[in-house]
């Protein structure tokens, strides 16, 4: 395994990871992957398993590995926990996110490089594109980038509501 990762997150946390990966953090997420499999790759990484089964946070916490119980917690909620207790930035910055898709990391890319590979109005309308260097998916920062950043500025709130 070449991949360092920050957390693990078991298959009951896809929203998690997916944020999380969009924050910067690299985040194992592989919705098959077994129990032992999760707490190997959070071994070999150093990195903090997240879990909502209680069973697998035990044997996790048996075997060393620094594990985060999650279960109950909404999205938001959970985000804001990780903040707080591992300083994950709840702000989207362009140039150091990661691919929700495959955790790839993302690369600036010119209109040229994805011209055929989003939509011609897409092409036209944006000047700003992003490509996994893994997966190859393109993005770009449309109006779900505003909704993303409206939805960090309540989680904000929440964290700072929880720290006091």
């Amino acid at each position: 395994m070449s991949e360092r990762y920050r957390f693990v997150a078991d298959a009951m946390l896809g929203d998690v990871a997916k944020w999380l990966r969009i924050l910067g953090a690299s985040t194992f997420y592989e919705p098959y992957a077994g129990d032992e499999e999760l707490i190997e790759v959070a071994k070999r990484s150093g990195a903090v398993l997240l879990t909502r089964d209680r069973g697998l946070c035990s044997r996790a916490a048996a075997e060393g590995v620094e594990v985060m119980y999650v279960g109950g917690m909404r999205l938001e909620e959970a985000l804001a926990a990780l903040s707080e207790r591992y300083g994950v930035r709840l702000e989207i910055d362009l140039s150091d996110t990661r691919c929700p898709l495959c955790n790839g990391r993302l690369r600036r890319a010119e209109r040229g490089e994805v011209e055929g590979r989003v939509p011609p109005g897409v092409l036209e309308r944006y000047g700003l594109f992003l490509v996994c260097e893994s997966c190859g998916h393109v993005y770009w920062p449309g109006t779900h980038l505003r909704r993303m950043r409206s939805f960090l500025r309540r989680v904000r709130a929440l964290a700072a509501r929880g720290s006091r």
